[in-house]
């Protein structure tokens, strides 16, 4: 894997374990994952920044697992699909989000470009 590879798929990862670090604080994780997205934006039509995203589905952490999977969709739907599945049958905070992320990806209305 390329150098730019990794410093992506670390700066991801670290942006999603802080905003996992700031759920007691909704104002902290709302900031933390407007940066989040707002990288995932900026990487998200680059090869290292795709595959970087795609490394994350295997992700032992929930919640990093879950926003690999709703950013693959574009990329890799059948996979991101796959995973979000598997966390929806799960419990908890990553699961409820998975339910929700489904349902409006199959509904044609799960919008990433904000």
């Amino acid at each position: 894997m390329s150098e730019a590879f990794e410093e992506i798929q670390l700066r991801y990862r670290r942006l999603a374990l802080d905003w996992l670090a700031a759920s007691g604080d909704a104002k902290r994780a709302n900031r933390i994952f407007k940066r989040h997205h707002t990288y995932y934006k900026e990487i998200r039509n680059t090869p290292d920044g795709q595959y970087a995203i795609e490394g994350l589905l295997s992700d032992p952490v929930p919640e990093i697992r879950l926003l690999a999977a709703t950013h693959c969709l574009r990329i890799v739907p059948n996979a991101a699909v796959s995973v979000l599945e598997d966390l929806a049958a799960g419990t908890g905070r990553a699961a409820i989000d998975a339910i929700y992320t489904l349902e409006s990806y199959r509904k044609g209305r799960l919008n990433l470009d904000w």
